[in-house]
């Protein structure tokens, strides 16, 4: 995946004209040449009802003037929640200042 800006990243989806995918909520963050970009999307089943959701984690690094997709990574709408568990309970740990960053 090569993109230009990070707005078009995106998981929706249409076949024939029919939605069979799409974008629940959306968050990016942006660090020096990489981006991290989280969906929570929902698929159609062949009966054409909308499935629990799912979140996908995208990383990207900026390659020239575009987005290139490094890695990604799907969760389960359980294993989604999980993981909201537990960066709940880390919280205290993590610090509640959203712009410190130690990683460099």
């Amino acid at each position: 995946m090569l993109v230009g800006d990070l707005d078009d990243v995106t998981y929706d989806l249409e076949i024939d004209g029919e939605e069979v995918r799409r974008t629940l909520h959306r968050k990016v963050w942006v660090r020096r040449g990489w981006a991290t970009v989280v969906l929570a999307y929902q698929e159609r089943d062949r009966g054409g009802a909308w499935k629990p959701a799912k979140l996908a984690l995208i990383r990207l690094q900026r390659a020239h003037e575009a987005w290139k997709k490094h890695a990604a990574i799907t969760l389960g709408g359980g294993e989604a929640l999980e993981l909201a568990t537990a960066l709940e309970s880390w919280r205290a740990d993590l610090g509640s200042d959203p712009d410190a960053d130690d990683a460099g």
